[in-house]
């Protein structure tokens, strides 16, 4: 892997955040994606031009990003039946994690995607102009877990200083690798973080050239099922704002009742998602490549549901930012206000069911 550092000259804001990120580059982590639109052209895996105006009412194409964990409303096509009557068409671009997703939307490539709680704090600092749209609750914790091998001499959190521990940085397995380490006394910066992307740290795990991984849904299930690994502890219980939906400054000021109706969107099919869990995993095991009842399983340590971004939820996320930042693992103090929109602007973009949940 390409690992890129800070020198005593200025560097652009692109490498920045892959510094950050340890990313190897842009375009190998994002897939082709696909174009459920009007339009006929399908989105590429390198950075596209902009084809979305800023002019209010003048979206003609809505570009929108996913990761590789799936997405419901893509796969149902919920958005693109809701713009057609418009005009308006919709593309869709596929990401390993948050990071690189939001990599895509600073330089331009997509207009809204989602992340975790962590992500939107890596890119504020390196400077991407993003915008907090909506919150989304975190799930039960049970599908994000620290994991060692069964025969693994390693009985505790405690037992993992100073060994080497595999995980995506810059993607919410920070914060939760923060906060589980924090409750057993150690710090980030007691273990030998080994900045890995998911499935390259899989590999390592298994062939045991780190001592533990953090591991994820389904993947975590399959594991767990086959009997080769031991959770140290899952992420239950540790206070997370959750994630987000983000979209460009941009996009989210210039277009609002278009967000808002994307967000409708994302907001029922998740509803009829919490309803139907076996109908929803029949639809997207296929997609992440596992089988059903693994997918059903995932599903229900998800929630699908939505929170308008009030003061409470922006204080939240300021704690985690203040936290990563006290403990060096981003390199400058930021102001998650500045990446937030005005009362009134909320009001304009935020679907009434989700509004009447402040």
């Amino acid at each position: 892997m390409v690992r890129l550092q800070i020198g005593k000259h200025s560097i652009s804001r692109r490498d920045l955040l892959y510094t950050f990120y340890g990313l190897m580059s842009f375009t190998a982590l994002v897939s082709c994606g696909t174009n459920n639109g009007s339009t006929g052209n399908n989105s590429s895996a390198t950075l596209s031009t902009n084809t979305t105006s800023n002019n209010k009412g003048s979206t003609k194409v809505v570009r929108l990003g996913y990761q590789v964990s799936g997405d419901l409303t893509h796969e149902k096509g919920a958005i693109e039946k809701r713009l057609a009557p418009q005009g308006i068409g919709v593309t869709w671009s596929q990401f390993v994690s948050g990071p690189p997703l939001l990599e895509a939307l600073n330089v331009g490539s997509i207009d809204l995607g989602p992340a975790g709680e962590t992500p939107p704090i890596f890119a504020q600092a390196a400077g991407t102009n993003l915008i907090y749209v909506v919150n989304m609750p975190p799930g039960t914790g049970e599908g994000s877990a620290i994991v060692v091998l069964k025969d693994s001499p390693i009985q505790t959190l405690a037992g993992l200083k100073g060994k080497k521990v595999a995980y995506s940085r810059g993607t919410a397995q920070t914060f939760f690798v923060v906060k589980a380490f924090e409750e057993v006394g150690l710090k980030i910066s007691d273990i030998e973080s080994v900045n890995l992307p998911i499935a390259d740290g899989r590999a390592a795990f298994l062939n045991k050239t780190v001592d533990a991984f953090v591991e994820g849904d389904p993947s975590l299930i399959k594991l767990q099922r086959e009997g080769t690994i031991r959770v140290l502890r899952d992420a239950q219980g540790i206070k997370t704002p959750g994630s987000y939906y983000l979209a460009s400054r941009d996009f989210a000021i210039n277009n609002t009742e278009l967000l808002k109706a994307i967000l409708s969107e994302y907001y029922q099919v998740g509803q009829w998602a919490n309803k139907n869990r076996r109908a929803a995993a029949e639809i997207l095991a296929p997609k992440v490549k596992t089988d059903v009842d693994t997918m059903e399983l995932t599903l229900t340590r998800r929630k699908y549901d939505m929170r308008p971004i009030t003061e409470e939820v922006i204080s939240a996320q300021q704690k985690v930012a203040d936290l990563l930042y006290e403990l060096k693992v981003v390199p400058k103090q930021v102001d998650v206000k500045g990446a937030t929109l005005t009362t009134q602007q909320y009001a304009a973009i935020t679907p009434d069911a989700v509004r009447n949940k402040a």
